[in-house]
């Protein structure tokens, strides 16, 4: 009997519902069915009930990534031969792949997928999973020729039992009595619905679900049982009852097949407690959290009371964990959930919401003190000393509050509330706690609407750049420019940097609008060149944010503009600031190094006001200096400011550094850096920051690259002060 080979499946993992609908339509022309997993918990919950000819995984998942998933499909047997190919948008690095193949993948998709190359791996894997399914067929053929006693007999590994049609069992094979706790021929006549723990007269066998199917001739498989030992003990099964093929009887009867899935119970049950607890201290994660919030929200309805959540963040845990390492910044996670716990009710939550952030769901608060009772209880309990790994470190607390319904109507609202407040703690000298206010409240609306605008400002064209002259104060020339983003929403006024820079940075939206500064820029100076308006020594400036820094493909979309602008790597000059490099000096200096080995010049901004440690200019690839407006502005008025001026000036030279002093608005200024002799300044006194088409105008009546009245040593006298 030839057995029918049942249609592949394919299980999807991937945690955003879009890209499964994509892969999911691309997969319709193969013979295949199709499932999706939204995590890699999700994932493995799937692989225990279905059997997969292929996994097409995700790398990057929050809670359990693919890395994590691959390892577990690979520690159990049933999922460990499955093929496993990983779809990622991360680039193409060795390293990366070698993980991926380390931990059991056969091949990679690169984001976006290409329709083509996914259909031809998928039907490669489908293929030689057909192969393999034949060949398991034709061998489980060949054990049935020999008869169904024979095969019986040598399936030690499942409990084996065979029952006439009333339901008495007529066969049981050594497996079978081990995991049913009975002896050689204790089995033999014995009644299945002992089995199943139940007295026959209570489940007439010919009324089961097992008699009619054995009549028709129907294989049936459950994984919902439970098997009653000899001693009274029960276990969970998973059984495949199969009619015996005897064409001289009408009443067959079954051979049915089981194993014991305690194990893999105790696998779900695991599985279903780290989707809901931290597995570090024990307490609820943020979906279990959010969950608790909600019912806590109902309750609160129904009873007419006030809820208060409280959001912590420890303070200083980031120096423990940088300076003690991982295992001592675990331990004090772990002990400070403990001091958590002991400090709040019994009916109040606690939940950890990931890293060293926490929070605090208290119900039925009897008056407004309340809550701060509560936190103040946490920050004491917090400030006191911890002993971790034989050190007495000492952290604290910042503490967010927030009420439903008086701050928000729903969790995530609530949540964000009780966040914002939170920081608001810190900025007041954090280890205090602040209530959310309703001047916060309007400060989370105005950031709200101006960050949707925002995703919205690029497609919209909204944008546009000024751009400010640089001169050199020895000849007058021009010597570059700084491209200056402005946002000009529809209908709406126009939006300054330092109102909007902030959010993009948060958000991530500074690298596609940065890349758009600088393709923009890039261009117009390209155009000033052909044109013959500027000469081609006269380089552009452009801002590089923090974000931008860190993306790894900021080094190709450099090259791919100055590629498709026409201009040459030393024509651009990028600015950052000594905060972009205090973020994460190591990466910063070997990306800016990269940078400056392409021929693109580098500027330190701000000099003076940050960190402004002489290590910085030695280890950093710099070609300028751009002295912070702060100190032009004190010029004539603050004897210090003046002094640290001319050591800049001085420094620069002896480091082969080119200065640009910022800010310059007066003549009095401007004749103080020349007899310091500064390189280049910047400022209103030049020039506001204007359009390019005022740029433009400007230009015309520029003659040899010196606007009129900055003829060498002469004294300029353009001068349109006005606020940026």
């Amino acid at each position: 009997m030839r057995h029918e080979i049942q249609r592949p499946a394919i299980l999807v993992v991937d945690d955003r519902i879009e890209n499964i609908r994509s892969m999911t339509r691309i997969l319709e022309d193969v013979d295949a069915d199709v499932h999706y997993a939204l995590s890699g918990m999700e994932a493995l919950a799937l692989l225990l009930r279905h059997r997969f000819a292929l996994i097409l995984l995700d790398v990057m998942m929050p809670e359990m990534d693919g890395f994590e998933t691959a390892e577990l499909i690979r520690g159990h047997q049933s999922s460990q031969h499955i093929p496993i190919i990983f779809v990622t948008a991360a680039d193409k690095e060795d390293a990366f792949e070698f993980k991926g193949y380390n931990v059991g993948a056969v091949d990679y998709l690169f984001k976006p997928v290409q329709p083509r190359i996914l259909l031809s791996k998928v039907r490669f894997f489908l293929e030689l999973s057909k192969h393999k399914t034949l060949l398991e067929h034709s061998l489980l053929e060949l054990r049935q020729l020999r008869g169904h006693q024979e095969l019986l007999l040598k399936s030690t590994a499942e409990g084996i039992l065979s029952l006439d049609v009333q339901g008495h069992i007529t066969f049981a094979n050594p497996a079978a009595r081990r995991l049913l706790g009975y002896q050689h021929n204790e089995l033999i006549g014995l009644h299945f619905a002992h089995i199943q723990g139940m007295e026959k007269s209570l489940l007439p066998f010919e009324n089961s679900e097992l008699h009619l199917a054995c009549l028709a001739r129907r294989r049936l498989q459950d994984d919902q049982r439970w098997f009653h030992r000899r001693d009274g003990a029960c276990f969970p099964v998973e059984f495949t009852a199969s009619p015996i093929n005897d064409k001289d009887s009408d009443s067959p009867g079954m051979v049915l097949v089981f194993q014991d899935i305690s194990e893999r119970k105790q696998t779900e049950q695991k599985l279903t407690y780290l989707a809901q607890y931290d597995p570090l201290t024990g307490l609820a994660n943020r979906g279990m959290f959010l969950k608790l919030l909600a019912q806590a929200f109902a309750r609160t309805d129904r009873h007419q009371h006030t809820l208060a959540l409280l959001f912590l963040d420890l303070d200083r845990f980031k120096q423990v964990n940088d300076t003690l390492g991982h295992e001592a910044g675990d331990q004090l996670l772990q002990q400070a959930a403990l001091r958590l716990q002991d400090r709040i009710r019994d009916g109040d939550t606690i939940s950890r919401l990931g890293g060293d952030e926490f929070t605090v769901i208290l119900e039925e608060i009897d008056h407004s003190h309340g809550p701060a009772i509560v936190a103040q209880k946490l920050i004491d309990a917090l400030a006191e000393p911890f002993m971790i790994k034989g050190n007495e470190v000492f952290i604290g607390t910042s503490i967010g509050i927030a009420l439903y319904p008086g701050s928000a109507d729903n969790a995530h609202a609530l949540l964000k509330c009780a966040d914002m407040a939170m920081y608001q703690a810190k900025a007041c000298g954090r280890n205090n706690f602040q209530f959310f206010t309703s001047e916060m409240q309007h400060k989370v609306t105005q950031t709200l609407d101006l960050e949707n605008r925002l995703r919205h400002a690029l497609d919209r064209n909204e944008f546009f750049l000024t751009y400010q002259p640089q001169v050199d104060i020895a000849s007058g020339r021009i010597i570059g420019l700084e491209a200056l983003l402005r946002w000009q929403p529809e209908g709406q006024p126009l939006v300054l940097p330092g109102q909007f820079i902030t959010i993009a940075e948060e958000t991530g939206l500074i690298v596609p609008i940065g890349e758009w500064v600088l393709r923009q820029a890039c261009h117009q100076l390209h155009h000033w060149h052909q044109s013959g308006l500027l000469s081609e020594e006269v380089s552009m400036s452009v801002n590089l944010s923090v974000r931008q820094l860190e993306n790894k493909s900021l080094l190709s979309t450099l090259d791919s503009i100055l590629k498709e602008t026409g201009l040459k790597p030393s024509q651009l000059e990028l600015e950052i600031t000594e905060s972009a490099v205090m973020k994460d000096p190591e990466v910063a200096v070997g990306v800016l190094r990269n940078i400056n080995q392409q021929g693109i010049q580098v500027s330190l901004d701000d000099f003076g006001t940050g960190y402004s440690s002489l290590s910085y200019l030695k280890m950093l690839p710099l070609d300028v200096l751009k002295i912070d407006r702060s100190f032009v502005n004190d010029i004539g008025g603050d004897p210090s400011h003046e002094a640290i001026l001319q050591a800049i000036v001085t420094l620069s030279k002896n480091l082969n550094l080119r200065v640009v002093a910022e800010g310059v608005e007066t003549e009095a200024q401007l004749t103080f850096l020349r007899k310091l002799h500064c390189h280049s300044i910047q400022g209103y006194f030049i020039s506001k920051p204007k359009s390019a088409e005022q740029i433009e105008g400007l230009l015309r009546t520029a003659r040899h690259g010196c606007l009129p009245g900055l003829e060498p040593l002469a004294v300029p006298f353009i001068s349109e002060v006005s606020q940026e």
